[in-house]
């Protein structure tokens, strides 16, 4: 495993994150036990949850953080790991009304805390922005949570590149912190969704990218090997695709250009003797600014996978060539 460095977080994280949104939920808590300790040996130690993740099924709300709670404290792991969590995401019944005044961000962040079982969370994200709420209000809510410890560093999750430099302006002047560390969509395969996309989800563009350039921020990268874009399932039209999954795998990622980067993918990885998932994982970790891919896996079998991507570069030429 590598590791990469983000602000304000003494602990190196993995450069490969573990994504936990269906653990204890869509994935039992036993299966996602497995996957833990799988990631855990080999070398992974960072850990990104929500909030929010599973309220969408019945009884489901927390249940991504209280598994992993319960798993650091059954591994006794927790020194060794970086938890992200993120809040201040909508309600699901009214996605419209945002939820970042400082008492919705307390409850919240007050509530993932108890779940994670945990003084203190690593790195947290605000899920969603409004740009109708000032900056200044979300900074000073956030920074009172850092001096009293609760939080060691802050990220902004679906935030456009406006409103991060916007946010460290302010911090600025003001002698604050600001968001160490952003989270979008980013893969090999380009989302077809407008951006940001009726849920406020937010892809990578090319403002995001010359702004990470620029600014040498850290991105997390979610749905970073396309949702199983690259694994060998998703070819032809999609006119066999049955399951709501593939279905939304099709309307973000069915393209010309992403089925030619597909096949490139899978080109490469007969190469170097990889998968093309490693491909993918690898094409982000060789960018010119810190990405940190946040993995989805469902199996160990997956998460091996994954891990195994971490130390493999690709070269500008052969960024080029995968890119068309």
């Amino acid at each position: 495993m590598d590791y990469g460095t983000i602000p304000g977080i003494a602990l190196a994280p993995s450069v490969i994150c573990l994504g936990t949104g269906g653990f204890g939920s869509s994935i039992p808590r036993e299966t996602a036990f497995a996957i833990l300790d799988a990631y855990a040996g080999q070398g992974g130690n960072f850990l990104d949850t929500a909030h929010v993740y599973a309220a969408w099924e019945p009884g489901g709300a927390g249940a991504s953080e209280r598994t992993l709670g319960a798993w650091l404290k059954r591994s006794g792991l927790r020194r060794r790991f970086v938890v992200g969590t993120k809040g201040g995401h909508p309600h699901l019944q009214s996605m419209q009304v945002s939820r970042l005044s400082p008492v919705e961000i307390t409850q919240d962040l007050g509530e993932s805390l108890e779940r994670l079982d945990t003084n203190t969370i690593d790195l947290y994200w605000l899920h969603r922005d409004d740009p109708a709420v000032p900056i200044g209000e979300i900074l000073g809510v956030l920074n009172e949570h850092l001096a009293a410890g609760r939080v060691r560093a802050l990220g902004a999750s679906n935030w456009s590149m406006t409103r991060l430099v916007e946010a460290a302006a302010y911090a600025g002047a003001h002698g604050m912190q600001t968001f160490c560390a952003s989270q979008i969509g980013y893969s090999l395969a380009q989302s077809q969704l407008p951006n940001p996309s009726a849920d406020g989800t937010r892809y990578m563009d090319g403002q995001a990218w010359e702004g990470h350039c620029q600014r040498g921020m850290p991105l997390m990268a979610f749905s970073s090997q396309a949702q199983g874009f690259f694994s060998g399932k998703y070819v032809g039209d999609g006119r066999n695709l049955k399951t709501g999954k593939d279905q939304t795998v099709k309307k973000i990622y069915f393209s010309a250009r992403n089925f030619e980067r597909q096949k490139r993918a899978v080109a490469l990885a007969e190469k170097y003797g990889r998968t093309a998932n490693q491909i993918a994982l690898a094409y982000l970790l060789s960018q010119p600014f810190p990405v940190f891919p946040i993995v989805g896996s469902q199996t160990v079998e997956q998460v091996l996978d994954s891990c195994a991507a971490a130390a493999l570069t690709l070269r500008p030429g052969e960024i080029a060539w995968l890119e068309g």
